[in-house]
């Protein structure tokens, strides 16, 4: 018989004596001799634990501490900004600016992410090592708190570490720790369970302290993701479905949590401040969710069969099918004579999951299939759902009398999974070798084979370059991007009548596209034929107002047709927005030069050469003597 559960009102989040405490779990008989113990009762303490998923997450992802920034994204949130993030004054600039440090904002706004990053960035001086470092360290700590609220879930240790050793090495995250921009899915998932827990030991102890810590956790919760929002409804979720006190605690629980509207509204308002505008609809909102629905079970898929993996993937009917037979097989195994508490941690477990799913799955990138249908990285969170589902399953297979065996298959998908995790994140060294992995992944990403053409072209591979400009055109043919790219490409190869074809092929699919118009303006202009040229370099400062070398540009026109008294204060625009573009002091003084206001123009190119023009030096010396 199973021991007597005692009325001593514990909460269910407690990290309580296992026997002889208030359970949720029912629990099958089992004898406590040494012989029936496994291996996984050896190392289920918490200190033990904390230990092996230490070394766990430092085996599988110490490499990438050697890996290099410039993969999708990483450029554009750390290399375009080194300047900004290694300087220590900008510390409160950063956390007025998007995840992107834009300034102003486009896209998502996650303060608490870009602090994190620039204390990273002035640590690590602007290296690697530090960025990785912390992704490592959040997902241990991750992995460590789940253990413990499986724990506080009233899971047997040995079931708690088991489901936690799979949820530690599964490939699927891969992708959210070897890849710098999955901090703010790392962030938000630590937070979510630091706040769980202590919400229900607020609630059992009534401590200040852990009130306070409550708050400062949903706090930074909120600025590291928007998905945050959610938290506070899967604590009520968790107390009204597992918490054995609700009757005595319904008041105190709400007042426990109504603070946390006060950091929801500081984010909309702070976020209305960096961002002017929401996303469009069609990027976000009901009909990307719908769109984007096989992402649910193509993620719960890929968490146990590591099959169709990809940085950025595209929908397979294979992938989805494979995800809805696992999905439905984890939910009947649950359900199929479960007990009471089984039944709601289940329940609880898949309400989790889909919680957490729905703003991703509502999301979707604005080049759509050009670049991919979802990201795995999104799944961090999600899965600890999907987790709590599976630890149901095991726990039972762990009471009964094929224990040790059961934990011995659990030990074989866990080395299984740690090696195909510690060869996959290899692909992660270089920017090169990621996109291989994602063209390989998603052949019909466009934006992919732009990516790895821009770095093929850097690094002189031109006709690889070619090719995957090419490409990206063949399957993604309204891509403007690619155009715009190939057309450079030609140009610096002297191909001028293929670059300017290409130009005029990106005006026509986006004529949105400030880099299409300003590349078909210089196209225009190399050949003198300036009233186009001054056509698009005007629609591209449409565009983009706040690039000054497009006002100099302008301004070049103006004065070279004579019409100086107009082209000075444009001149003068440029140069406020940019004081060191050289092109404004140079295409200047040579039109002070050519009316005869030659100290004008000596002093212009003076200045230029002091910011460093080869070309405004050498006209100095030859016309300023």
């Amino acid at each position: 018989m199973t021991p007597p559960i005692k009325s001593d009102a514990m909460a269910i989040l407690r990290g309580i004596s296992h026997r002889g405490k208030h359970c949720i779990m029912a629990k099958t008989k089992r004898t406590s001799s040494a012989s029936s113990s496994s291996l996984l009762d050896q190392f289920s303490s918490p200190v033990s634990v904390l230990i092996l998923l230490s070394i766990i997450g430092l085996v599988l992802y110490g490499q990438s501490m050697s890996f290099t920034i410039g993969k999708f994204d990483e450029d554009v949130i750390i290399t375009f900004n080194e300047k900004l993030l290694k300087n220590p004054s900008n510390v409160f600039e950063v956390l007025q600016r998007d995840a992107f440090f834009n300034n102003p904002g486009r896209n998502f706004y996650r303060p608490t992410q870009n602090l994190s990053i620039f204390l990273d960035t002035q640590i690590g001086k602007g290296k690697s090592w530090a960025y990785y470092l912390t992704n490592i360290l959040l997902h241990i700590s991750t992995c460590w708190l789940l253990f413990l609220t499986l724990k506080d879930f009233r899971f047997r240790p040995s079931t708690a570490l088991a489901t936690t050793l799979i949820y530690a090495t599964s490939p699927l995250f891969v992708h959210v720790i070897a890849w710098i921009p999955g901090r703010g899915d790392l962030l938000i998932a630590m937070f979510t369970l630091l706040c769980l827990r202590a919400t229900f030991r607020y609630l059992d102890t009534g401590k200040v302290s852990t009130l306070i810590f409550l708050h400062v956790c949903f706090f930074l919760s909120m600025f590291s993701k928007e998905t945050s929002v959610l938290i506070p409804i899967i604590i009520t979720a968790a107390w009204w479905m597992l918490y054995p006190r609700r009757a005595e605690t319904s008041k105190t629980l709400a007042l426990t949590l109504l603070p946390c509207l006060i950091p929801i509204v500081l984010w909309f308002v702070a976020r209305s401040m960096v961002i002017p505008k929401y996303p469009d609809a069609t990027v976000f909102g009901f009909i990307p969710f719908l769109n984007n629905l096989r992402a649910i079970p193509e993620t719960i898929g890929k968490f146990l069969v590591p099959i169709g993996l990809a940085p950025l993937p595209a929908f397979t009917w294979l992938v989805t099918g494979l995800g809805s037979v696992v999905a439905i097989a984890l939910v009947v195994a649950a359900l199929r004579h479960a007990t009471d508490n089984e039944r709601k941690l289940t329940i609880f477990g898949i309400g989790w999951f889909l919680l957490f799913s729905a703003p991703g799955v509502a999301y979707t990138n604005e080049l759509g299939k050009i670049a991919y249908d979802y990201l795995e990285h999104r799944s961090y969170l999600p899965m600890v759902g999907t987790g709590i589902v599976i630890a149901v399953i095991l726990g039972r297979l762990m009471d009964s009398r094929h224990r040790s065996s059961v934990s011995l298959a659990i030990l074989a998908a866990v080395v299984f999974y740690g090696g195909f995790s510690y060869m996959r994140a290899k692909n992660y060294k270089t920017a090169g070798a990621f996109y291989d992995m994602a063209i390989a992944g998603n052949p019909h990403s466009g934006m992919s084979y732009l990516n790895r053409g821009y770095l093929r072209a850097i690094s002189n591979d031109l006709k690889g370059a070619e090719a995957d400009y090419t490409s990206a055109m063949t399957y993604c043919p309204e891509y403007a991007e690619a155009y715009v790219n190939r057309g450079v490409l030609y140009q610096n190869i002297q191909r001028d009548a293929d670059a300017g074809n290409d130009f005029k092929q990106a005006v026509l699919r986006n004529p949105e596209l400030f880099a299409a118009h300003y590349n078909m303006a210089n196209w225009y202009s190399r050949r003198e034929d300036m009233p186009n040229a001054l056509k698009h370099y005007r629609r591209s400062m449409e565009l983009k107002p706040n690039f000054a070398e497009g006002w100099a540009m302008i301004a070049s026109i103006i004065a070279k047709q004579g019409d100086l008294p107009t082209a000075l204060p444009i001149f003068e625009k440029a140069l406020a927005l940019d004081p060191a573009l050289m092109v404004g002091y140079v295409n200047r003084g040579k039109a002070f030069y050519n009316v005869g206001r030659a100290s004008e123009a000596c002093a212009d190119w003076r200045q230029a050469a002091a910011i460093g023009s080869a070309e405004a030096s050498q006209l100095a010396q030859t016309f300023c003597k």
